[in-house]
C-alpha cells in the first residue's frame, strides 16, 4: 500500500493539467493510474498526421509552452497560428511528467493499470494488485474520448474488406484504387484534408456523412494579439447573430452568414455541433469531394456493397475504408456531475471546449479555496455538445462561470495570467490601442445579451435542466 494526498484516475490531458497546477501551487503528493503506458491519454494512440485544432497556446499544462506560435505562410492554415502536431503534444505531456513531476518525488505514476475503485488497482500486465490510500480521489475519466485506433466498431466488416483506422491511411492509401472515409467529425475532416493535401484526386474519394456538421471558422479562435482584430471581429459577429436569432436554427444560419460557422454544403441542413474547427481554405478543399454519401450510419461493409441505415451503394473494387466513426464524445454529452464533493473531484470542462484550461483552473480552486458554495459555483460543469442546442446550453453555463471568476479578484488575476487561458492576450492590449480596445468593449457589452437570448432560445426548444 502507498499513500498520496490525491489519487488521480487517468493521466490524460485534463489529469496532467490539473496535477501540473496543483504541483506548482501546493506541496501535495499525487499518484496517477492509467491504462496506457505513458501520460497524455489518447494522444499516445493518435494517427500520424493528427494536429491540435485549437491554438496550442491554450492547451496542455500551464507550466510548459506548447507550439511555436508562428503564423503559417502556406497550406490550409495559411495566415493562422501553426497547429501543434500530435507528436509535439505527446512530447509536451511526457516532458511534464518525466522531467518535472516524477523527479520531485511528490508524483508517482502507475502505468498499464486498471483502477478498480476505492484506491484498489490491478496491473494489466502482471495481474498484481495494489492499493493507494488517498484523502481525495480525482476522476479524470469523465472526459475520456473514443478514438479510431482503439474503439469497438458498431458495424460488420466482411472478410476481404480493407477497413482501417486513420493510423494506417498513409501506408495503405497509395495501393488503393478508391478511398472511402467513414464519418464527418474532426477525424473525418482530417483524413479528407490529408488525402487532398497529398495529391489524391477528389474523384478517388467518397465520404460517408451520417449527419452534416456545423464547424467553427478557426480564424475566430482567440490566440495572439497579432490576430486579435480578425478573431474579435468574428466573435462579435457570432454574438450579434445569437442576439438577433429567432430560433436556434436561425442562430446557426446567421452565424454561417457572418462567416463564423460553416458546413459542407449550404444546401444541406446541418444538425451536429461537436466544436470542430477548420480554416476557410480547408473547408473549400473539402467541398471538392463530390461523392458524399448521406444515407445514415454504416451498418455493414461487403466486398461489393456498402450498407447504411437508409440504403446502400456499390463498392469500387480495391476500396480502402477509413474508419473515423469513433465518437470523441464517448457518451459525455449531458454528463454533469458535481466537480467538487467530499473526498472526490470530477474533472470536467468549466469553460466551453477548453478541457485543459478547465482542469488547471479546477486545480487552482482546489489549491486556494476551502470547501464551500463559492468554490462549487465557480466550477459548474459544461458538458460536451452534440447539437446546436447543446452548444447553446454550454455557452450559457460557460459564460456564467466566467462572470463568477471575474467577480473574484484573485481568481480573475490567475485566469488572466494562465498560459492556457484562450483570451490571455486580451489583457495585454495597450491602453492607447483604440481600435482593439473598442472591439474588446463591444465583445464584453454583448456578453449579457448573448446569455439572455440563448436562455430564451433553449427554453423555447426544451426546459432548462
Amino acid at each position: 500500500m502507498s499513500r498520496s494526498d490525491y489519487l488521480v484516475v487517468g493521466a490524460g490531458a485534463s489529469a496532467m493539467a490539473f496535477v501540473d497546477t496543483m504541483f506548482h501551487e501546493t506541496d501535495a503528493t499525487f499518484t496517477l493510474i492509467d491504462r496506457r503506458p505513458a501520460a497524455g491519454g489518447h494522444w499516445n494512440d493518435s494517427y500520424p498526421f493528427v494536429q491540435l485544432h485549437q491554438p496550442a497556446s491554450c492547451y496542455g499544462v500551464a507550466s510548459l509552452p506548447l507550439g511555436s506560435g508562428r503564423i503559417e505562410d502556406s497550406g490550409y492554415n495559411e495566415g493562422l497560428p501553426s497547429l501543434a502536431s500530435g507528436p509535439a503534444v505527446v512530447a509536451h505531456f511526457h516532458q511534464a511528467l518525466r522531467e518535472t513531476m516524477l523527479p520531485s518525488g511528490r508524483v508517482r505514476f502507475i502505468p498499464m493499470a486498471e483502477h478498480l475503485g476505492d484506491g484498489d488497482y490491478v496491473s494489466l500486465l502482471s495481474g498484481e494488485r495494489g492499493h493507494v490510500e488517498a484523502a481525495t480521489m480525482v476522476d479524470a475519466t469523465l472526459l475520456q474520448t473514443s478514438i479510431p485506433l482503439t474503439h469497438r466498431r458498431s458495424f460488420e466488416v466482411a472478410a476481404g474488406v480493407a477497413c482501417v483506422p486513420p493510423n494506417d491511411l498513409p501506408r495503405q492509401a497509395p495501393s488503393s484504387t478508391h478511398i472511402t472515409v467513414l464519418g464527418a467529425g474532426k477525424t473525418g475532416f482530417d483524413c479528407v484534408s490529408w488525402l487532398l493535401a497529398n495529391g489524391a484526386p477528389p474523384e478517388r474519394i467518397s465520404w460517408v456523412v451520417p449527419r452534416d456538421p456545423w464547424v467553427f471558422n478557426r480564424a475566430g479562435a482567440p490566440s495572439t494579439l497579432e490576430l486579435f482584430e480578425a478573431s474579435a471581429s468574428l466573435l462579435i459577429a457570432q454574438s450579434e447573430a445569437i442576439v438577433a436569432a429567432a430560433s436556434l436554427e436561425d442562430m446557426a444560419l446567421r452565424c454561417e452568414a457572418a462567416g463564423v460557422w460553416m458546413r459542407l454544403d449550404p444546401d444541406i441542413p446541418a444538425s451536429m455541433y461537436h466544436a470542430a474547427n477548420v480554416s476557410v481554405v480547408e473547408m473549400e478543399h473539402a467541398r471538392r469531394v463530390r461523392n458524399v454519401i448521406r444515407l445514415g450510419r454504416v451498418t455493414a461493409i461487403h466486398p461489393d456493397e456498402l450498407i447504411l441505415e437508409r440504403g446502400s451503394v456499390p463498392v469500387v473494387p480495391n476500396t480502402l475504408f477509413v474508419d473515423c466513426t469513433a465518437s470523441a464524445l464517448d457518451g459525455n454529452v449531458g454528463v454533469r456531475a458535481p466537480v467538487f464533493e467530499p473526498g472526490r473531484i470530477a474533472l470536467q470542462m468549466i469553460r466551453q471546449y477548453q478541457p485543459t484550461f478547465s482542469a488547471a483552473l479546477i486545480g487552482h480552486l482546489e489549491a486556494t479555496m476551502g470547501d464551500g458554495d463559492e468554490k462549487q459555483a465557480m466550477a459548474q460543469p459544461v458538458p460536451m455538445s452534440d447539437t446546436i442546442e447543446d452548444y447553446a446550453r454550454g455557452r450559457i453555463t460557460s459564460t456564467l462561470n466566467e462572470g463568477r471568476w471575474a467577480a473574484s479578484p484573485e481568481v480573475a488575476s490567475w485566469v488572466a495570467a494562465c498560459r492556457l487561458n484562450v483570451t490571455a492576450a486580451w489583457s495585454t492590449i495597450p491602453e492607447n490601442d483604440v481600435a482593439k480596445r473598442a472591439l474588446l468593449a463591444r465583445l464584453r457589452e454583448l456578453g449579457p445579451a448573448v446569455v439572455q437570448r440563448l436562455t430564451e432560445l433553449v427554453e423555447v426548444s426544451a426546459p432548462l435542466a
